[in-house]
């Protein structure tokens, strides 16, 4: 991983790059990858164990946003909300410069928004769906 310019990251994972914009505050970051946001929350080592020992987890309460790597058009929704999907499971097709790519679920879930129809033009980062 390298920074690019201020809070902009090129990562090259198994051979592939990608860009990430990173914005952080104290205690959390969120991380924009090929349109996939993730937060992430820092946490005190104490806490965390009194968390795991407790049951609770750290799971977001908003979910996994889903987000358009590039701009196209979305061909096809393969998930409703509502729908339980596995991590790796397909959500929908997007066509950009007429190729068809499925954009595929980073977490196990249930569908608990979803922000895009059929046919419809998107922009590179524009909220698909949401992941709870």
């Amino acid at each position: 991983m390298r920074s690019v310019a201020g809070s902009r990251m090129s990562v090259i994972s198994e051979g592939m790059s990608f860009d990430a914009a990173v914005a952080f505050s104290a205690l959390s970051y969120e991380i924009l990858i090929n349109g996939i946001l993730v937060k992430v929350e820092v946490e005190d080592p104490s806490r965390a164990k009194a968390r795991q020992i407790q049951g609770q987890t750290n799971r977001p309460a908003a979910g996994v946003e889903v987000r358009s790597p590039m701009p196209g058009m979305v061909v096809r929704l393969e998930v409703r909300e509502g729908s339980r999907v596995e991590e790796g499971e397909g959500l929908l097709i997007l066509e950009a410069m007429k190729m068809e790519n499925e954009i595929k679920a980073r977490a196990a879930g249930t569908v608990k928004k979803i922000s895009v129809s059929e046919r419809q033009i998107v922009d590179k980062g524009q909220l698909l769906l949401v992941i709870q």
